[in-house]
């Protein structure tokens, strides 16, 4: 219960605070005392830049060169710690752990293809990654090949879109910094697996870049994409209407009653901003065509894995909890690294609550609550690779104490390379 009403208060506390400060960049006047002055101040170091073609190059070049690394140390250890590994296909087997056995499954033959006791499963999981496996498969002619292709190509075009955005707001030093600190976060080893971590981490870093560069269609598109990567997807309409409630200033033009105006910006901006949950949409018909039921998907996480929602204090609670209590493999495995998963973010939140621009913010904010919010949430970590602003924040702190910069890799990478090894070693890294 503490720890319930600990996070609420901050985490609450966090999105009143952001709440009033795009409020203000929107145009409204608040009284002049310690309060607002506090909410109004803004401490980033603007230091924005323009990447060449070049320096995008190889950013893409050294992202994917790091993926194929860690493949090759994956087949390393794969090969070290079995005595049945003797070619290429036992090789991409191994890759075949947990959600990866659905995804493949959706590939090899849509949602009907696999049933157990009467029962659609793979309904519980979202299609883009799996349909696009199965279209570039005309290609490579192997499923698992084609995914592991796909995932690093996604990681890597991610990281040149997450490279574009964080230097159209601070250095290129910071926004690399963030990019490494990403791809070295312990559970960041999903962005190189048969999972959708790498399409969802895609689609949203270039939404989030087209809706900071005010490119409102290809903003829609690319987050519609997103929703139907996964349903955290949908919540780029928040950063999206954020940044165009700020970019704008719509509170201060209808302060001016400057309506005329303000309808005129809805109805070519802001209605491509309601292309995002077409996305979900395309989802909640297959969910129909298959079953009648266009939520049939949250029947099944209730049914088969009890995760249906829950108020986010609660599951953080619960998180600490088994942290602290749990027994066996799974503490290390599953509860200690989601306690300090939501330590960091949440830490970040506050971090950048004054150094950040409120897109940033607000998307960062309902990401944790909506991935918080489980009855039994045991892939935090996994689903925290996605917090974008996060990894940024920790960069900008690195920029201004640069001695923690060497220790956070170092401790990250050392993160990485445990959990990397045991999910080959069939343990339960969700």
């Amino acid at each position: 219960m503490t720890v319930s009403i600990i996070s609420s208060i901050i985490i609450w506390g966090s999105v009143l605070f952001i709440i009033m400060r795009i409020l203000t960049a929107s145009g409204l006047c608040l009284p002049q005392n310690k309060i607002t002055d506090f909410i109004s101040d803004d401490k980033r170091i603007q230091i924005s830049c323009v990447p060449s073609r070049n320096k995008l190059l190889a950013v893409f070049s050294a992202a994917f060169a790091f993926r194929i690394i860690v493949i090759l140390m994956s087949a390393g250890a794969i090969y070290m710690f079995s005595d049945n590994q003797a070619s290429f296909t036992d090789f991409l087997n191994q890759y075949m752990e947990w959600d990866a056995n659905n995804y493949i499954r959706i590939a090899t033959g849509g949602y009907t293809y696999h049933v157990e006791e009467g029962v659609y499963t793979t309904l519980a999981f979202f299609p883009l990654y799996s349909w696009l496996i199965r279209f570039v498969n005309i290609i490579f002619h192997n499923l698992q090949f084609t995914g592991l292709f796909l995932s690093s190509l996604f990681y890597s075009g991610a990281c040149v879109f997450l490279f574009k955005l964080f230097c159209m707001d601070y250095s290129k030093q910071t926004a690399l910094r963030a990019i490494i600190y990403l791809s070295v976060f312990p559970h960041s080893l999903f962005f190189g697996t048969l999972m959708n971590e790498s399409m969802l981490l895609i689609t949203m870093s270039a939404s989030l870049y087209f809706i900071r560069r005010h490119n409102w269609a290809l903003a829609g598109i690319f987050g519609a994409l997103a929703a139907l990567s996964r349903l955290v997807g949908i919540l780029l309409v928040v950063p999206a209407a954020v940044e165009w409630l700020e970019h704008y200033k719509i509170i201060e033009k209808l302060k001016n009653k400057q309506i005329k105006e303000v309808f005129q910006i809805f109805y070519s901006k802001a209605l491509w901003i309601f292309v995002i949950p077409a996305g979900l949409g395309i989802y909640l018909i297959c969910n129909y065509a298959v079953t009648g039921r266009f939520f049939y998907f949250l029947e099944l996480q209730e049914k088969i894995w009890n995760n249906g929602a829950e108020y986010f204090g609660k599951g953080i609670s619960m998180i600490f909890k088994k942290a602290f209590t749990e027994q066996g493999m799974t503490k290390f495995a599953i509860w200690i690294p989601e306690t300090l998963s939501i330590i960091f973010v949440v830490t970040a939140l506050i971090y950048g609550l004054r150094r950040s621009r409120g897109m940033y913010l607000s998307f960062l904010a309902v990401y944790i609550i909506v991935n918080t919010g489980f009855k039994w949430p045991i892939s935090i970590s996994r689903y925290m690779t996605c917090a974008i602003p996060a990894f940024l924040y920790l960069s900008v702190f690195s920029e201004r104490h640069k001695w923690t910069e060497p220790l956070i890799t170092a401790l990250m990478a050392i993160g990485f390379g445990i959990y990397f090894t045991a999910y080959f070693a069939s343990r339960q890294i969700l």
